[in-house]
């Protein structure tokens, strides 16, 4: 994910950036944020670069907020946009391009907090990651990667579209860890990701990995039954 912040004021820019990086970590999202000091650069950067959320000051020299927002929206973008500012005067401009909230200077963590939920629940899943040790090292694993797990003893190996990587956690621990509902725990010892699945049969899942993933034999119509759920749910959500 690339966020673009928006702001002309050295202070209030590291304060935004500050509160932004800890609202990340919390949400456990993988992103980039890239800062700007005007519109005109942020609009040249735009050119180049596909952002997903922008947080704009509106009021700056030359370009402010609102005329930077018309002119993204004018080149088609459908990204989040949030617009910072010291006054409530702006709210029907906001409407105008599709802002999906205002902080208000002086703004607290909170407040940005509520603006970050409301821009992921407008773009959809976010890259959200976890942190497992692997050889005695955190590392980050990306959700959007992970295509199963399975777990033997105390060892969980879990397959990404890149490799296989093996970590000392229980496979409880790593559901945990996850609380995604694309991912089912269909059997004791299997975790899979339902996005990744690319059919399925009265016994088994089949991953795009080419694995053969087992259900709970007592358990079967009803993971079948998980599955085809969360199917319906998600192209409801799309239309």
């Amino acid at each position: 994910m690339l966020i673009a912040v928006c702001e002309d004021q050295k202070n209030d820019r590291q304060l935004l950036l500050e509160y932004l990086n800890t609202e990340l970590e919390r949400l456990r999202i993988c992103a980039e944020i890239l800062s700007y000091e005007s519109g005109e650069a942020l609009l040249a950067a735009a050119q180049k670069l596909s952002f997903q959320i922008y947080f704009l000051d509106i009021f700056m020299v030359k370009t402010n907020g609102v005329d930077t927002a018309r002119a993204l929206r004018a080149r088609g973008t459908e990204a989040a946009i949030v617009f910072v500012t010291s006054s409530r005067d702006y709210f029907a401009e906001g409407f105008e391009v599709g802002a999906v909230h205002y902080l208000v200077k002086p703004y607290k963590k909170t407040d940005v907090r509520t603006a970050m939920e409301r821009c992921i629940k407008q773009m959809g899943k976010a890259e959200r990651y976890i942190e497992i040790v692997v050889n005695r090292e955190k590392r980050r694993i990306l959700l959007s990667e992970l295509i199963w797990a399975e777990s033997n003893d105390k060892v969980c190996w879990l397959h990404l579209k890149s490799e296989d990587v093996r970590s000392y956690i229980h496979l409880d621990e790593l559901q945990q860890l996850l609380s995604d509902p694309r991912f089912l725990r269909c059997h004791r010892s299997f975790l899979i990701n339902m996005d990744l699945v690319n059919r399925v049969d009265k016994n088994f899942f089949y991953t795009i990995d080419d694995a053969e993933i087992p259900m709970r034999q007592a358990e079967r119509t009803r993971m079948r039954e998980n599955y085809e759920s969360y199917l319906f749910e998600k192209m409801r959500r799309r239309d």
